[in-house]
């Protein structure tokens, strides 16, 4: 059996790659969201949409990030979340059956 890493045990991407955000002040870093492997994704597949994206935040952010991110309300935690995927490429835009 296998055993959970810790975020400081996963190789770092380089410097540019990494997302980087502020927050009252305080900046924190997080892996590009297109580095995210497959496994993980395919491992939280099954959870609602808030317990997912905290336990991917939780594996992937490190005590200090998580510290902050524990202190936005959702409205900035959403903010966050939009600017953390559009840093990868990644926009949520409406579907194309949503629009019609």
């Amino acid at each position: 059996m296998s055993t959970a890493r810790k975020p400081q045990d996963r190789k770092k991407p380089a410097r540019e790659d990494v997302f980087e955000y502020t927050h009252n002040g305080r900046t924190f870093t997080l892996p590009p969201y297109k580095s995210i492997k497959s496994g993980t994704i395919r491992r939280l597949r099954k959870l609602p949409a808030t317990d997912f994206a905290f336990t991917l935040l939780e594996e992937l952010a490190d005590e200090d990030a998580l510290a902050v991110i524990d202190d936005m309300d959702t409205e900035e935690f959403e903010a966050m979340n939009r600017a953390w995927m559009e840093h990868s490429g990644i926009t949520l835009g409406e579907s194309s059956s949503s629009s019609t």
